[in-house]
C-alpha cells in the first residue's frame, strides 16, 4: 500500500586485507564478513515482498606472477559462505550465490609485438531460489584471445569467447520442479560461442 516505500536496508560489513608485492608479482588476500537486514523489497516475478536477512563470511584471493619476461599468469578465487537468517527460508543459502568463483588468465608475448592468452572463468553450483530445491550446475567458461602487431600503430585482435560452447546458467526464476507435470523454467545463460576480430590503428 506504499507505506514501505522509504524503508531502509541495513548492511554491517567488515574487511581485513593483506597485500604483498614481490619481484615477479603480487598476492592480495581479503577476509570479509557481512550482515544484511532487509526491510522489504518488492519482487515483480513472484508478486511478493522479500524480507530476508543474510549473513556471509568469505575470502578473496588475487595474484599475478611473471614466470619470465614473456609469460605471465594472473588469477583470482573467492569463497563465500552465505546464509539466510530469517523467514521461511532461515538456514538456507541465498539464491544464485555460489560458494566458489574463480578466474585464471595466462598470457604469452612472442616476437615482441604479439600476445596470445587464455582466460578461464567459472563458479561452483548455486541454487536458483531461496528454497534451495533447484540447482544450477557449476560451470567453467574458456576464452582465447590473440593480438598481433602488424606494423607501427596497426594491430589485429582475434577473440574466441566460450570456445567450448558451455551451457552456463547464471539465474532462474523458478525454484523447484513438480513431478508428473509440465514444468517451464525461465533461465538466463551466458552467451554461447562467439568469435570476433578487430583491426585497430593508433596515430
Amino acid at each position: 500500500d506504499g507505506d514501505k516505500i522509504n524503508s531502509l536496508d541495513y548492511l554491517t560489513q567488515m574487511e581485513l586485507g593483506y597485500k604483498r608485492k614481490f619481484s615477479k608479482g603480487y598476492l592480495y588476500a581479503t577476509l570479509f564478513s557481512a550482515v544484511t537486514s532487509e526491510e522489504g523489497g518488492y519482487e515483480a516475478t513472484s508478486n511478493s515482498i522479500i524480507e530476508n536477512d543474510y549473513k556471509s563470511i568469505g575470502l578473496e584471493l588475487e595474484t599475478s606472477y611473471n614466470v619470465n619476461d614473456d609469460f605471465n599468469v594472473r588469477g583470482g578465487l573467492t569463497y563465500t559462505k552465505a546464509e539466510i537468517t530469517s523467514g521461511s527460508n532461515d538456514g538456507n543459502e541465498p539464491r544464485r550465490q555460489p560458494k566458489f568463483m574463480y578466474n585464471l588468465i595466462p598470457t604469452y608475448k612472442f616476437l615482441k609485438n604479439n600476445t596470445i592468452g587464455l582466460s578461464l572463468i567459472g563458479q561452483s553450483k548455486a541454487f536458483t531460489q531461496d528454497n534451495n530445491d533447484l540447482v544450477m550446475k557449476g560451470f567453467m567458461i574458456a576464452n582465447l584471445f590473440a593480438e598481433f602487431g602488424i606494423t607501427k600503430g596497426l594491430s589485429l585482435n582475434v577473440a574466441g569467447n566460450n570456445i567450448f560452447n558451455t551451457l552456463a546458467i547464471t539465474e532462474a526464476e523458478e525454484g523447484s520442479i513438480t513431478d508428473n507435470t509440465t514444468n517451464i523454467v525461465r533461465a538466463r545463460p551466458l552467451p554461447g560461442r562467439t568469435i570476433s576480430m578487430t583491426l585497430s590503428y593508433s596515430f
